[in-house]
């Protein structure tokens, strides 16, 4: 076999396990929208699904809010991603090195702990937020529910994964171009307006085409926050007519999720027409560090937009979640560990505790191992297949939460040989992967854009074929942004539930989806304490990853250290000979006839 087959070989396996895994799933909801029988029973075409779909005046409230809802979210988010990046990497700021530890957190957490937490905060009278407000004497009747509940929640969590989308295109921009506004006599808003947003066109896009999907779609805010006061959305709708409907009316179902399919597809093809062929190259040959600005008097003010946000994504949610844990019924002030202790008797718990755990420590190491392998294969690829690697990296944000978990609905139980896997944990496990892609997906990319090309061609240069040079090289430069990337993809899977809804039985329901049964039963405080013990084992994991992977790194270097000097590794470090660096003296003595020239004592070897 030639090597040219070989690898063309290679590439049809990949693209065939692309299209199982993301393109099949939306086939097979277009499929279902046309059937007259449920998934995996004999029916007849039909364009029943569609009529009963559309026909409905409701349908189109429900559009009209989600479009709302998108649109209100993607512009928020966005600009409040802008902010904090700008305030980041451009400011100084004395709370500045907090930022991006703080969003890290907001965005491993589930949004379903948003949606509950917020919930609760919101009560009237009993939340915590209304009971501050009654202490110094103000009305305590707030409520976050309804739509503009949903879009302010809804803000505070999709800002966070804008702000890791901006953070590398504005530590990378040549702050030269901002410091020419300032001697043209541009202000420093102005700077931010006309010079440094504008450059950042592509990843600013990028977040609104990101913010605005995920505000079409997502289920567990509008249903959690939104559905008590009478605000729904399209994915409340679909969640209705797969889950609460007797019988399910699939097929109407699947004809709405064919409207977040088309937007996707059109939201990605526009982002390709308006930006492909313009250039915004922040990153010159001359290398040049971005310099923070002093803001004089303005300073105090990031600082206050700092703490803000830090209380209202993070610092009031977790008291009013440990708040509620702790209470035998909610708003009840008298605090006692029973609802802890009825978790652990409860046989359901640890179960879903452990599904919870395989889930995601499993899926989000194959969600970065399906990304990487994509982006290497279309970095060397044609425009073509890079485009079409692009968009099935894209493609599950069309069918994320609800519509993905529908679309493999469809696709186990209509394809014979998948249909022995329905209710088991594989495809839960296959589902949570597949909505883990894109976010697994930015990180590599943005990791793999940091690795110039020329260092794939040394390694070829020497010897090393195709995988060697991969895995030498590229992998082990990266290493540690996959390990972030499948930190923040098992975190995220964590605390998945639209996806799980639809897919897991009983005895493999994993943590989010009991929360939710526990909330929709009135057990709002158990369900608090759940969320807290699953909050508590994501982040013991990610200290014990934040601890050892620095030591690992350290021993690794220090075993490479005392390796070359040929001594033990808790040998101490031998000392430096006293003199000139023999190579460096033989290159002076000729140049100077062995006087030396300049102290060597400021040099490094």
């Amino acid at each position: 076999m030639t090597a040219e087959l070989y690898g063309r070989l290679k590439l049809a396996c990949l693209l065939g396990v692309i299209g199982l895994l993301y393109v099949l799933p939306i086939v097979m909801t277009a499929y279902g929208a046309f059937r007259t029988a449920p998934p995996g029973l004999p029916g007849a075409f039909s364009v029943k699904g569609l009529t009963d779909a559309y026909s409905d005046p409701r349908t189109y409230r429900l559009l009209a809010n989600s479009l709302w809802l998108a649109v209100s979210a993607g512009i928020t988010s966005t600009a409040l991603a802008v902010a904090l990046a700008w305030i980041s990497t451009r400011t100084r700021a004395v709370l500045r090195p907090v930022v991006t530890p703080l969003v890290a957190v907001v965005l491993a957490t589930p949004p379903l702990f948003f949606a509950l937490s917020w919930s609760l905060l919101g009560t009237p009278r009993y939340g915590l937020l209304n009971s501050l407000l009654h202490t110094v004497g103000l009305p305590d009747e707030f409520s976050v529910g309804g739509r503009w509940g949903v879009w302010f929640v809804l803000s505070l969590k999709l800002c966070s994964l804008g702000y890791f989308i901006l953070l590398g295109p504005f530590l990378a921009m040549d702050h030269r171009l901002e410091e020419a506004s300032a001697i043209t006599g541009g202000g420093r808003l102005r700077t931010l307006a006309n010079v440094t947003v504008p450059v950042m066109a592509p990843a600013v896009l990028g977040v609104f085409i990101i913010g605005f999907v995920i505000g079409l779609i997502v289920l567990d805010i509008p249903l959690i926050i939104g559905r008590p006061s009478g605000f729904r959305v399209f994915a409340t709708q679909i969640f209705d007519f797969a889950n609460n409907d007797i019988p399910p009316n699939y097929a109407a179902a699947s004809a709405l999720a064919l409207v977040f399919i088309a937007a996707v597809g059109a939201l990605v093809a526009l982002k390709w027409r308006l930006l492909d062929r313009r250039q915004f190259t922040t990153v010159a040959g001359k290398g040049a560090r971005p310099q923070p600005m002093d803001l004089g008097r303005w300073t105090w003010l990031c600082n206050a937009f700092i703490v803000g946000y830090a209380l209202l994504a993070f610092v009031l949610p977790v008291l009013q979640i440990v708040v509620g844990s702790l209470q035998p019924v909610f708003g009840v002030n008298r605090f006692s560990t029973d609802n802890y202790r009825e978790l652990l008797a409860d046989p359901q718990v640890l179960p879903a505790l452990a599904n919870t755990a395989r889930y995601a420590l499993i899926g989000g190491a194959l969600a970065v191992a399906i990304t990487l392998t994509a982006s290497m294969v279309g970095r060397h690829g044609s425009t073509r297949l890079r485009r079409v690697l692009e968009l099935s990296t894209w493609l599950p944000w069309a069918v994320q939460g609800i519509v993905l978990s529908l679309a493999l609905v469809w696709t186990f139980l209509s394809v014979p040989f998948l249909h022995p896997l329905f209710g088991s944990s594989f495809i839960v496990l296959l589902g949570v992967v597949v909505a883990a892609t894109p976010v697994a997906g930015r990180a590599v990319d943005a990791a793999l854009a940091q690795v110039g090309g020329e260092l794939e061609e040394a390694g070829r240069v020497c010897g090393a074929g195709p995988l060697r040079t991969t895995a030498g090289i590229v992998v082990r430069l990266i290493l540690p942004s996959c390990v972030a990337a499948w930190l923040i993809s098992a975190i995220q899977i964590a605390g998945n539930f639209e996806v799980p809804v639809l897919l897991s039985q009983p005895g493999n329901q994993p943590v989010a989806v009991l929360v939710y049964h526990l909330n929709a039963q009135g057990e709002v405080t158990r369900a608090a304490a759940l969320f807290c013990v699953m909050l508590g084992a994501v982040v013991l994991t990610a200290t014990v990853v934040a601890l050892v992977w620095p030591a690992r790194a350290a021993v690794r270097l220090a075993r490479a250290r005392r390796t070359a000097g040929g001594l033990p590794l808790w040998a101490p470090p031998p000392a430096r000979p006293a003199g000139p660096h023999p190579t460096r003296r033989n290159a002076l003595t000729e140049e100077t006839g062995g006087v030396q020239s300049w102290p060597l004592s400021a040099s490094k070897d």
